[in-house]
């Protein structure tokens, strides 16, 4: 029983601590990006940037409002990490944006507010369940963008940003995905 919960103890640590090191990471990276001199961009720069930015702003949108619909602990918590995490992008997107001489996205766009709206209309486990879903699409749609960007980017600046949030994206879809599993079985 103490072994338990010394194991469960140190795994959750050590946890803690890898999501430490990469924050420090990735805050580095992007004072290395904001530092870097603006580079030209072409219209497939100015597409990931609006969709990342856009992408993001909903991250944080939908994240409100699932934390003050829901009643699931998990849900809760996954939608605070979401808030947290992509108020911290949205800031390093508008300052890219800014330091490469674009404008940032002004809102999350009509699609994401369409979607918005559509989970505003739902409750209880209904709006749990269409929340992470939408969490997931979303998160497979963003890691596809980084991915392209990464691959066919022409401005440095932005493909670092996008090499540099691949892997929290990536760690957002999973973390959904695992979220999802969770509200499947209390719907059961």
């Amino acid at each position: 029983m103490i072994t338990d919960r010394f194991e469960s103890s140190a795994r959750r640590f050590a946890a803690s601590s890898r999501r430490r090191a990469l924050g420090a990471v990735a805050l580095c990276t992007a004072a290395l990006i904001l530092s870097a001199p603006a580079l030209a961009t072409n219209a497939a720069d100015e597409t990931f940037l609006t969709a990342a930015g856009q992408g993001s702003m909903a991250e944080v949108a939908a994240g409100k409002l699932a934390a003050s619909r829901t009643t699931d602990p998990t849900v809760k918590a996954f939608a605070a990490r979401m808030i947290a995490e992509h108020s911290k992008a949205d800031e390093i997107i508008a300052a890219i944006a800014k330091k490469n001489g674009l404008a940032p996205p002004a809102g999350v766009g009509a699609r994401n507010e369409k979607l918005i709206h559509a989970l505003s209309e739902l409750d209880g486990k209904t709006f749990d369940t269409a929340y992470i879903r939408s969490q997931v699409q979303a998160h497979e749609k963003m890691e596809q963008i980084f991915q392209k960007e990464i691959s066919s980017g022409s401005n440095p600046n932005l493909v670092a940003f996008a090499k540099m949030t691949l892997p929290k994206i990536q760690e957002h879809l999973s973390l959904a995905k695992s979220a999802g599993t969770h509200v499947e079985a209390s719907t059961k």
